[in-house]
C-alpha cells in the first residue's frame, strides 16, 4: 500500500480501532504482525513469503549467535547471516545493474555476446529490511541486543508503518515499547493524526508540485542555463517534502499505535555545513552507516587520510543503497568527497578534531567557524553564507540523484557555462 491512498487510509483507520478497542493487550503483537503481513501482501503476495522466510533466517541465525560460546563460532554465524542478507539483497536489487555493466564492457570491447538482463521486481522496503535485520544480527553479537520470541521479532520486521520508507528502527528500542505497551491516550491519536495530515500536506501539496519545474530534466538538450538551475533548486524541494512527508506519515501512523519511532529529519538545509547536513538528513540511515559501516571500516582512527578514506567508502556505498545505478554511487561519492574536504578544512583550521565525519556524527564544533570570524553581524552573515554554500552544494549534488551520469556531466556543464 502507498501512504497517500485512501486503500492505506481505509486500513489504518480500521486497524487503529480494532488495535485499541478489540484486541486485549496479550493479543496487541499478534496483531500487528497480522496487519503487517496483510500490508505487504497487498503489494505482491509472493513477496511476503520471501520476507518471512529470510526473517525466520535471521531470527535463527540471532538464537545461535546468542548460543554459541566461543567467539569464532559468534563471528562465524554472524558473518553467515549478514551474507545471506546480502545476497538476497544483491540479487532482487542489483543483479540487473551487474549484468547490465558487464553487457557494457562487452560492448565496448566489441565482444559479441551479452547476458538477457532478468525481469526482477524488488520487494517493497528490502533495503530498509536487509539494513534493520544487519543491525540486529550485529547487536546480537554485541550483546547489545536481547532476544526473546519469533513473535516480537516478526513484529520488528513487518511493523507496517516503517516498510515503505522507514525511518530504519532499532531492536532493542522498539522491543521495549512493544513489551511495554502502553494504555490508550487521546494524545496518540491528536499527535499522530496531526504527523499524517503534516506529511500528506508536504508531499501532496509541496513536493508533488514541483514537478511542473523539474521537466527540463527529461530533455536537459532542450533547456536552457536558468531551467536547469530552477530544475535543481525545483528538485531540492521536492525531494525533501516528499522524503520527509512520508516519514512524516510512518511516524504518524506509528504514534497512532502508541509507538514512538526515530525521526528522520531536522531542517537539514538549515545547516551551516555539509558535515551537520547529514548528522539531520535521514538521521535513521545516516546513524546506521556510523554504526554499522563507518565504524567498523575503522572510523576516524588513525590518520585523518585513513579516516577520510572511510568516509569516502561509507558515502559511495550509501549512493548505491539508495538506488542500483551508479550515478546513485557518484552522488555518494560527490558527497564523500564533500565531507572529507570540509574535514580537511577544518583540521587546517584547528588543532584537533573532536568528532567524526561521516552522517550520523559528522560534526566538527559547528560554530566554531562563526565564532573565530568575529561577532555580531559578521557573524550572522557568515553562518548565513555557510548554510547559504551547504545548500548550493546539497542542490548541485542532486543532479547525479535523478539523472544519469552522462546527463549529469551535461547539466553540470551547461549550468556552469561550461558548453
Amino acid at each position: 500500500m502507498i501512504f497517500n491512498t485512501w486503500t492505506y487510509g481505509l486500513f489504518l483507520a480500521l486497524f487503529v480501532l480494532v488495535y485499541w478497542f478489540c484486541v486485549p493487550v496479550r493479543h496487541r503483537a499478534k496483531a500487528l504482525l497480522t496487519a503487517g503481513l496483510v500490508f505487504y501482501t497487498y503489494y505482491y503476495p509472493f513477496h511476503t513469503i520471501l520476507i518471512v522466510l529470510l526473517s525466520l533466517i535471521v531470527f535463527g541465525v540471532g538464537r545461535m549467535i546468542e548460543r554459541a560460546g566461543e567467539v569464532r563460532w559468534k563471528r562465524l554465524w554472524l558473518t553467515g547471516g549478514i551474507a545471506v542478507c546480502l545476497a538476497v539483497l544483491a540479487y532482487y536489487k542489483y543483479l540487473k545493474l551487474l549484468i547490465g555493466t558487464l553487457n557494457d564492457l562487452f560492448h565496448l570491447a566489441s565482444l559479441p555476446f551479452g547476458y538477457e538482463i532478468p525481469g526482477i521486481l524488488v520487494p517493497l522496503g528490502l533495503s530498509f529490511f536487509i539494513f534493520e535485520f544487519i543491525h540486529f544480527l550485529v547487536d546480537v553479537y554485541k550483546g547489545t541486543a536481547k532476544q526473546t520470541s519469533l513473535l516480537n521479532f516478526g513484529v520488528f520486521a513487518l511493523f507496517f508503518p516503517t516498510l515503505v520508507a522507514g525511518p530504519i528502527k532499532r531492536y532493542q528500542n522498539f522491543l521495549d515499547q512493544l513489551q511495554h505497551p502502553p494504555a490508550f491516550s487521546l494524545d496518540f491519536w491528536v499527535v499522530g493524526l496531526g504527523r499524517i495530515l503534516t506529511g500528506i500536506a508536504k508531499k501532496m501539496i509541496i513536493a508533488d508540485s514541483m514537478n511542473l519545474f523539474i521537466t527540463p530534466f527529461q530533455n536537459p538538450g532542450q533547456a536552457t542555463a536558468l531551467e536547469l538551475w530552477i530544475a535543481i533548486f525545483a528538485y531540492s524541494i521536492k525531494i525533501y517534502f516528499d522524503f520527509s512527508g512520508y516519514s512524516d506519515i510512518a511516524i504518524g501512523s506509528a504514534r497512532l499505535l502508541g509507538f514512538k519511532i526515530l525521526e528522520n529529519f531536522n531542517a537539514p538545509y538549515l545547516k551551516p555545513n555539509i558535515s551537520e547536513f547529514w548528522r539531520n538528513w535521514h538521521i535513521s540511515l545516516s546513524s546506521w552507516i556510523r554504526d554499522y559501516l563507518y565504524i567498523p571500516l575503522g572510523g576516524n582512527r588513525g590518520t585523518p587520510a585513513f579516516a577520510m578514506r572511510n568516509t569516502i567508502i561509507s558515502m559511495a556505498l550509501c549512493g548505491l543503497w539508495h538506488g542500483a545505478s551508479w550515478n546513485f554511487v557518484v552522488w555518494g561519492l560527490y558527497h564523500g568527497l564533500g565531507l572529507a574536504a570540509y574535514r580537511l578544512f577544518n583540521r587546517r583550521g584547528k588543532s584537533k578534531l573532536k568528532n567524526d565525519s561521516v552522517p550520523g556524527s559528522l560534526a566538527v564544533e559547528e560554530v566554531a567557524a562563526t565564532k573565530e570570524a568575529g561577532s555580531g553581524g559578521w557573524k550572522w552573515a557568515v553562518a548565513g553564507f555557510s548554510t547559504l554554500a551547504t545548500f548550493m552544494f546539497v542542490s548541485v549534488g542532486w543532479v547525479f540523484f535523478v539523472n544519469n551520469i552522462h546527463d549529469s556531466m551535461y547539466i553540470l556543464a551547461k549550468i556552469f557555462r561550461l558548453i
